[in-house]
């Protein structure tokens, strides 16, 4: 058997066309009323996704917003066929620990309206359909 390779998997999508639906995704947690927040993490945000015998890892720069007392961010995660996005929550000592939740991961590549909707479940704005 192979061992795990650390690599970019995809040939439908690439790596900063990816990033840019995350920017997307935070404008909207902006536009709903999110506020980005500078907070010092005590740890590197790295993401590791496995699909079969290959990984995709990620060290994220990206922004903590809150929104309802409650903190944000932007990841991924990497399926075979295609990655999605994925909002992580939680409180502070969520967010400080590394320990956050992660709401319904969606697909990167839906329309723009079907994008905002997600972040409305995420954020709690709007309930999950219940055929979700």
């Amino acid at each position: 058997m192979e061992a795990a390779r650390d690599m970019w998997i995809y040939k439908s999508v690439t790596r900063q066309e990816l990033e840019s639906i995350k920017d997307i995704v935070e404008k909207y947690i902006v536009m709903l009323g999110g506020n980005k927040v500078s907070i010092a993490l005590p740890y590197e945000q790295r993401t590791r996704s496995y699909t079969g015998n290959d990984f995709v890892e990620n060290v994220s720069l990206r922004p903590v917003f809150e929104y309802r007392d409650e903190y944000f961010r932007v990841d991924e995660v990497c399926f075979p066929g295609k990655p999605f996005i994925v909002i992580e929550h939680g409180t502070y000592d969520e967010l400080i620990n590394n320990i956050m939740n992660e709401a319904y991961p969606f697909p990167y590549d839906l329309a723009e309206d079907e994008l905002l909707k997600e972040v409305k479940y995420s954020l709690g704005i709007e309930p999950y359909p219940e055929n979700y």
